[in-house]
């Protein structure tokens, strides 16, 4: 086979792998943060109003001001009772947990168990573990009464192999069990970056499906006993009439990270009315006096229209020493977990959800457009312009189906087809000999990797010379390396100093550093130059700081090798220096040469002295001295300085 063809070959198929790997990055990784940004747009700009059918009663700062938590259980008696008998709620959601005895008041908790038996309309929440050792769950013997207390029956008619994911239920009083009406699953779910973007209608459990504390206040409120789950639906009947809430099987994480594999629906977001709620809220404390102005024959404070036919959600959300019930979604940094409860129940009765398009095109049209743009313009100003009209076409696609609440990706197809002109054009370029032969020239003339890619961004300027610039220079040897080398045979000696500058060069990279220059066991990074970075002072602090971590660990790994103990010194400075181009038209090295490098070496030397570990000169200091926690050392003379400086032993970031 001819050389050029295979060579062209190859240069195809690793296009053809960067694009998919473009593709399948862009939509793990980008197309959610995209469809956040525009979902929070859209929410705002719509002006998207929640129902007024909704109310939100909250255990608040100012609640538990009056009453300090934990409550008496017959408060949230007096609660019930005022929501359902005086002001006539036609279903209340506690989502707050009914766990632990009152060991102050027990007689409280028989007010509560007995009160729930005249609670007609109220359902209660619970948690699901997938584990049977995460804490205190219900025995088993609890399970058949656990089981018969949901509200609704759910029909499965669904075909998929089912992974069960819950395994136990948080433990519950006996006394509890028996008496409440109606339990329901608090679920909230989150994606791999733990933001809320779905929402779990009906969770597997023990062989059937039982509702979520969304869907079970639905059916109380419209007045419905059953449910029909399918592979892509869940309907009130055969024919979906009342209900029919898009759904897809997949696995998120639970409110404790662990994995769970179900059924999800997205949600269809309205705007916030405040921080951290989409409805209207009352303060569990301002039910409690309404309550008691009652009793004692006086106006209720709060007027019972507010409740009166409506669904009431009540919960915890206060920072009074109290467990935080709020998650991050699409449209809040925190939003109250019972306003996302909310929100699907008021997604269930407008019937109006965010449904994935089961036959998403997404994939073809990306395909058809990325040939068109292959057989495009040679030209690469003409192939950007002409991707961006083709990429604009998908975007007007995009938002089609948008508004009519069908997701499809809104970033990786158009991602994909950039990166696709992209790499058409730098085939054009690197199948040109001359150019080839130019970048090949320029990447024999550097071994950092960081400094070769600012060479080939500006190939054109490439010659010998250089600037005069601040930057901070890291210095960091091996103490006492040559004595441990004499005994050692020279593979060993290579193997641990590969291991060591295999550990730190990494390190360098991340803080914006270049490697300078190997000397035996010692190596010199700069930070500033040629990676502009006006934080290269702290960047090289931190730096300094992880690699003192890193060698520890390297050092005990190679002590239980039984290789020789390394211990390392640190030393940092900061100061004008030449950075640049040396050496000859034929050879070039970028360097950085001056006092300051000089004196960075010296403080380094001074750990020997002083028994330090991580030393930096005071003109460092200066740049780091809000951020960073140091010792400062006697003024010592350096070689070449005409008076003595400050020298400090860095300690921690603050």
């Amino acid at each position: 086979m001819n050389k050029n063809f295979t060579s062209k070959l190859l240069i195809i198929l690793t296009f053809f792998i960067i694009s998919v790997g473009v593709y399948i990055l862009s939509s793990t990784f980008l197309d959610n943060k995209i469809n956040d940004t525009f979902t929070k747009i859209i929410v705002n700009v719509q002006n998207k109003q929640s129902s007024d059918n909704i109310v939100l009663i909250v255990i608040d700062n100012k609640s538990l001001k009056r009453i300090p938590w934990p409550w008496s259980k017959d408060l949230f008696s007096d609660m019930f009772y005022f929501l359902e008998k005086k002001a006539g709620a036609k279903a209340i959601i506690f989502q707050n947990l009914i766990v632990f005895p009152d060991t102050y008041r027990p007689n409280a908790d028989n007010i509560f168990f007995k009160s729930l038996k005249k609670q007609n309309n109220l359902i209660n929440s619970y948690i699901l573990l997938n584990s049977n050792v995460a804490g205190d769950v219900l025995p088993q013997e609890y399970l058949s009464i656990f089981q018969n207390k949901s509200n609704v029956k759910i029909i499965d008619k669904t075909t998929r192999k089912i992974i069960p994911s819950y395994k136990a239920v948080i433990h519950l009083p006996k006394d509890f069990l028996l008496n409440t009406k109606f339990l329901a699953s608090s679920v909230i779910t989150e994606d791999k970056d733990e933001i809320v973007r779905n929402y779990t209608p009906v969770v597997y459990f023990n062989g059937e499906y039982l509702p979520s504390i969304a869907l079970s206040a639905y059916a109380m409120y419209m007045g419905i006993d059953k449910f029909i789950l399918y592979d892509d639906y869940l309907c009130t009947d055969d024919n979906c009439n009342t209900l029919k809430m898009p759904i897809y099987y997949t696995k998120k994480k639970d409110y404790i990270g662990n994995t769970i594999y179900g059924f999800f629906s997205n949600i269809n977001w309205y705007k916030p009315k405040t921080s951290y709620y989409s409805y209207k809220k009352f303060s569990a404390d301002d039910i409690l006096i309404s309550y008691y102005n009652l009793k004692n024959g006086k106006n209720s404070k709060i007027p019972l229209t507010e409740f009166k036919d409506k669904i009431i959600v009540i919960g915890l959300n206060a920072d009074r020493n109290v467990w935080d019930q709020l998650s991050e979604t699409q449209i809040l940094k925190k939003q109250a977990d019972i306003d996302v409860h909310a929100t699907m129940i008021n997604n269930m009765i407008d019937n109006s959800f965010k449904s994935i398009n089961k036959n998403d095109y997404t994939l073809l049209i990306t395909l058809i457009f990325s040939f068109f743009i292959v057989r495009g313009f040679r030209n690469f100003k003409n192939n950007i312009l002409f991707t961006t009209m083709l990429s604009s076409i998908y975007f007007i696609y995009y938002l089609y189906e948008y508004f009519i609440n069908v997701l499809v990706p809104p970033i990786t197809p158009i991602l994909t087809m950039y990166s696709v002109a992209i790499l058409k054009n730098i085939y054009s370029i690197v199948t040109t000999d001359k150019t080839s032969e130019m970048l090949k020239h320029a990447m024999g003339k550097y071994v950092s990797k960081d400094v070769m890619k600012k060479v080939i961004a500006d190939i054109d300027k490439l010659k010998l010379g250089g600037v005069r610039a601040v930057v901070t220079i890291l210095f960091v040897d091996i103490r006492n390396f040559t004595q441990i080398s004499e005994k050692l045979s020279p593979q060993e000696v290579s193997s641990i100093l590969n291991e060591y500058f295999s550990t730190i060069e990494p390190i360098i990279g991340k803080y914006h550093g270049i490697v300078n220059k190997y000397m035996g066991d010692g190596l010199l990074a700069v930070f500033g130059e040629p990676i502009k970075n006006s934080q290269h002072a702290m960047n090289a602090i931190k730096c300094g700081i992880e690699i003192v971590d890193k060698v520890k660990i390297l050092r005990e790994k190679l002590i239980l090798e039984g290789k020789p103990i390394i211990n390392i010194g640190i030393g940092i400075n900061t100061g004008e220096v030449f950075a640049g181009n040396i050496g000859t038209e034929e050879r070039l090295e970028y360097t950085v040469i001056g006092d300051n490098v000089n004196l960075a070496y010296r403080i380094e030397a001074y750990n020997q002295i002083l028994k330090t570990q991580f030393l930096i000169s005071d003109s460092t200091y200066e740049f780091v001295k809000d951020y960073v926690d140091v010792v400062k050392l006697s003024q010592v003379s350096i070689k070449g300085k005409s008076k003595p400086i400050d020298i400090y032993e860095v300690l921690s970031i603050k």
